[in-house]
């Protein structure tokens, strides 16, 4: 049994030691440009990252406590050199996963579509290869030519074919800044001025610390809009700012509050009670202001402006969809199109609720909408020897009891095709 394994996460490795144990062949796409542990909020603990399987391998148990660094050094690092001796590890980007020869929807005469091999197309940079062999083979190396050497600094795509594919890479980037899939206008701005995704969290200290950025609408009521919103905790605080927050549910982050653990849960919940207890005091603030004024003589009143009423530092345009988005010749602020249908309630802050069409001018746009996977090229809708799993963030209670429950469901699927070696 030829199987690949796609992703960078801990639920990763967890498939791989569990395929080796089984003596299956398996070759680990293991992309370094995505990041084993994302910039999350909440980082995760020994017993969510590994397992007595990685452990006896190593036949050692973790010391001190969990860090990024420590988890690197003392699981992964070893458990990769390990795996090496008899699996295949290639740290490269998969750029697809097709059939070989069959089309979506073709089955092969007196056969099933599992008859033929997956096809993963990846890429990887030719240099690695010759800076490697450069010191075993230092003659050769000088025998290559200029030309030759500068045409192997360009990536290369290459191929293998496997007889079941594990997907598990994690969705890193929305599909539009508008749910439904698709907004005018999104292919025309500057990407300098939107961030989307698992980034986001990564370009947060700069967008905080560029004095030029003092209004940024942020869409999506996901986890990642939680993240996104306790990390700029000190910039909202700071009153020259303002945050829009676009929302289709009619109560922003009702359906994952409860599901979040107590860590960021808490977190978020005392930003929004800040957040309203300043909201509070400058209200209280402007009525006893508007009240003073409304005091004064009609011919003092002609010369003392109106209390102006505040503005929320953070405000909802809940049950919303972001619909388009255009950009000025001067490209300094970007506009954005907001529609709230009339089956759709808006429950927080129903008083931007009142006409159906509004847009916004804001300095920067975080997409935080709901993440997909990169594309799976040309294969039938339930591709059979093809299997799919997204891992859970540390920021969900219990996601690695639920992922390690859902993966052993995936191995009894797989040994319905393929019986395990030591059962042979």
């Amino acid at each position: 049994m030829k199987i690949a394994i796609l992703g960078s996460s801990p639920l990763c490795l967890e498939a791989v030691l569990r395929f080796h144990s089984h003596d299956a062949a398996v070759t680990w796409f293991s992309d370094r440009d995505e990041e084993i542990f994302p910039p999350h909020f909440t980082r995760s603990e020994w017993s969510t990252t590994t397992s007595e399987l990685g452990w006896a391998l190593l036949s050692k148990k973790q010391t001190g406590a969990f860090s990024d660094e420590a988890w690197y050094s003392q699981y992964l690092n070893p458990l990769t050199d390990v795996l090496k001796s008899t699996q295949e590890i290639k740290p490269y980007k998969v750029l697809s996963i097709t059939k070989r020869f069959l089309i979506p929807d073709e089955v092969p005469q007196n056969s099933s579509r599992f008859y033929d091999l997956f096809r993963i197309i990846y890429q990887l940079n030719p240099s690695q290869f010759v800076e490697k062999h450069k010191e075993s083979d230092p003659e050769m190396y000088t025998r290559l030519s200029t030309e030759m050497m500068e045409s192997l600094q360009s990536t290369l795509e290459m191929y293998d074919d496997f007889d079941l594919v594990l997907d598990l890479r994690r969705p890193r980037e929305p599909l539009s800044i508008n749910e439904t899939g698709r907004a005018m206008g999104e292919s025309r701005v500057s990407r300098e001025q939107v961030s989307k995704g698992l980034s986001i969290l990564s370009e947060l200290p700069s967008l905080m610390q560029n004095k030029e950025i003092r209004e940024m609408i942020l869409i999506g009521s996901t986890e990642l809009a939680i993240e996104v919103m306790v990390g700029l905790r000190d910039w909202i605080h700071n009153p020259a700012n303002r945050l829009f927050v676009a929302t289709t549910e009619s109560i922003p982050f009702e359906k994952i509050l409860p599901a979040l653990n107590p860590t960021l849960r808490e977190a978020f919940e005392n930003l929004m009670a800040e957040i309203q207890e300043n909201w509070e005091a400058e209200t209280e603030i402007f009525h006893t202001k508007l009240r003073e004024w409304q005091a004064l003589d009609d011919f003092v009143q002609a010369k003392i402006p109106k209390p102006v009423e505040p503005i929320p530092q953070v405000n909802f345009f809940s049950g919303h969809n972001v619909s388009a988005i255009d950009q000025l010749i001067d490209r300094k602020r970007l506009f954005l199109t907001l529609e709230k249908p009339e089956f759709r309630e808006g429950k927080w802050h129903p008083e931007n609720n009142i006409l159906g069409l509004k847009t916004l001018g804001v300095d920067h746009v975080l997409v935080a909408t709901r993440l997909i996977k990169p594309s799976i090229e040309l294969l039938d809708s339930e591709e059979k020897g093809y299997f799919s799993l997204i891992p859970s963030s540390s920021n969900f209670k219990d996601g690695w009891k639920k992922d390690s429950e859902i993966l052993k469901g995936i191995e009894n699927e797989i040994f319905k095709l393929f019986s395990p070696a030591a059962s042979s």
